[in-house]
């Protein structure tokens, strides 16, 4: 009898074909003189790129139902892996919630106690003397201020505008021309207010005009006062204006409450000067400021 060999063959396949998977993974003896090596298995490997029983049924090849048999469990290397990335992802869930809370509860108490701090540290004003000032040179002005022990961070410095003048900030004490510098740069209303008032307190800014005449202001932050009419009465007895005489007071068209007039000095040289007062927070938007927070100016002019 003879038999057709492609009939053979097909057969041959069609047999392969029902087996499960469980036979494509079986081992074969070594052949005679030859020696079995050893087998590496990758876990992974196995998982995803096991390749598949089928069974052919004419011209159609299907997967093997015996796959969907085998048992539903990841090998142990890849559950070891699926443990440690949600032991990882836990952990740093915990941090972030963590942060989050703290963030919500304690950053407020934190922001709170520096303000305190900040507000109760000893630093210096130190007002310059405008009315003794007023006589002098712009570069005469800055050699009496650097003489002085300022730390002084000059905004507009002398010499660069044509009219002349100049403007000046007297940094408070505990705080390096560096860091002022970089706050000034970020702006005043971008600052916490615990920044804010570390910056402030112990400050102020120096502005010489020469344009009609000469003017000169100084402007600071008061959190010592408590009141408007304190404030006013601080300012005139740091400049020498308290037993000087008083031309007009009120408050005017941006709020503030002012009092003005004139003085003569010991040269006989009259001035006229100006004092006003208003909220800080209405120069500044800066949430947590202290509401007896307020902002002065001091002017002189001849």
């Amino acid at each position: 009898m003879t038999v057709d060999a492609e009939t053979t063959e097909s057969a041959t396949e069609e047999r392969r074909g029902r087996h499960s998977h469980a036979a494509d993974g079986a081992h074969h003896a070594p052949g005679h003189g030859k020696t079995a090596r050893p087998t590496f298995r990758n876990a992974l490997t196995e998982l995803f790129g096991r390749r598949k029983s089928t069974v052919t049924i004419g011209d159609v090849r299907y997967f093997d139902g015996a796959e969907l048999s085998r048992p539903l469990e990841m090998p142990p290397a890849v559950r070891y892996v699926a443990l440690g990335a949600m032991a990882v992802a836990a952990i740093l869930g915990g941090i972030l919630l963590f942060h989050w809370v703290d963030q919500i509860t304690n950053e407020p108490l934190r922001q709170q106690e520096a303000l305190q701090q900040n507000l109760t540290r000893e630093v210096s004003l130190d007002l310059p003397s405008l009315a003794a000032l007023m006589p002098q040179s712009d570069e005469e002005v800055m050699a009496t201020l650097t003489e002085a022990g300022y730390t002084l961070y000059e905004r507009t410095p002398v010499g660069t505008n044509p009219d002349g003048g100049f403007e000046v900030i007297k940094l408070p004490a505990d705080v390096s021309l560096e860091e002022a510098g970089l706050m000034y740069v970020k702006g005043i209303d971008k600052l916490s207010a615990p920044d804010a008032v570390r910056l402030l307190k112990g400050a102020w800014t120096l502005t010489v005009s020469r344009k009609n005449g000469t003017d000169m202001r100084v402007r600071y932050a008061d959190f010592e006062s408590g009141t408007i009419e304190k404030a006013i009465q601080n300012a005139m007895v740091s400049e020498g204006l308290e037993n000087a005489n008083v031309t007009d007071s009120g408050v005017d068209d941006s709020g503030n409450t002012y009092q003005t007039g004139t003085v003569a000095t010991e040269d006989g040289t009259t001035y006229t000067w100006r004092v006003s007062v208003i909220d800080l927070s209405k120069v500044y938007s800066i949430s947590g400021l202290p509401n007896t927070a307020y902002y002065v100016g001091i002017r002189f002019s001849a």
